[in-house]
């Protein structure tokens, strides 16, 4: 009977078919553009534009602050952050990597802040290693899921009058 090895393969057929097969620095590259809009909205002042890019449920860790879990707590930080009139950041990528699966990366970054919030009203700026870890569901866009922040070892923060 010529059905029976046919349906031995199916199983097989079936599995293949599971597997996305993404590349890794495609899906890494598709991952920076997302953080590249992030960065976007944070140069346009718009809070809602930072937020999209927040699962529910993401830790935020900035310098100096308690970690923020979800939106509630995480919003108020973007806002402070934001409304900082001398707020600029220069991201430099690092190594990143992302799953053959398709579906979780994270990305590392240098992002120097230079703010108003300086020491006698000027200028600060402050060297950070930025890591997020990234997760995208089944026919979704790319979320954020940690954002932490912290202030790299033996760095001085430059302050400009």
């Amino acid at each position: 009977m010529i059905r029976k090895p046919y349906l031995a393969m199916a199983p097989v057929i079936l599995l293949a078919a599971c597997g996305t097969g993404a590349d890794p620095e495609d899906t890494l590259e598709t991952v920076r553009l997302t953080e590249k809009a992030q960065l976007d909205a944070i140069a346009a002042d718009d809070a809602d534009g930072v937020m999209r890019h927040y699962e529910d449920d993401t830790e935020l860790v900035l310098p100096g602050a308690s970690p923020a879990k979800g939106p509630e707590a995480i919003r108020p930080a973007i806002e402070a952050l934001l409304a900082d009139p001398g707020l600029t950041m220069e991201l430099e990528p690092g190594a990143g990597w992302a799953a053959s699966s398709g579906d979780m990366a994270v990305t590392n970054s240098t992002i120097r802040y230079t703010t108003g919030a300086g020491q006698g009203g000027g200028q600060a700026t402050i060297p950070v290693a930025n890591q997020k870890v990234w997760r995208r569901a089944s026919g979704a866009t790319w979320k954020i899921v940690a954002d932490h922040n912290t202030v790299l070892p033996g760095t001085e923060v430059a302050l400009a009058e």
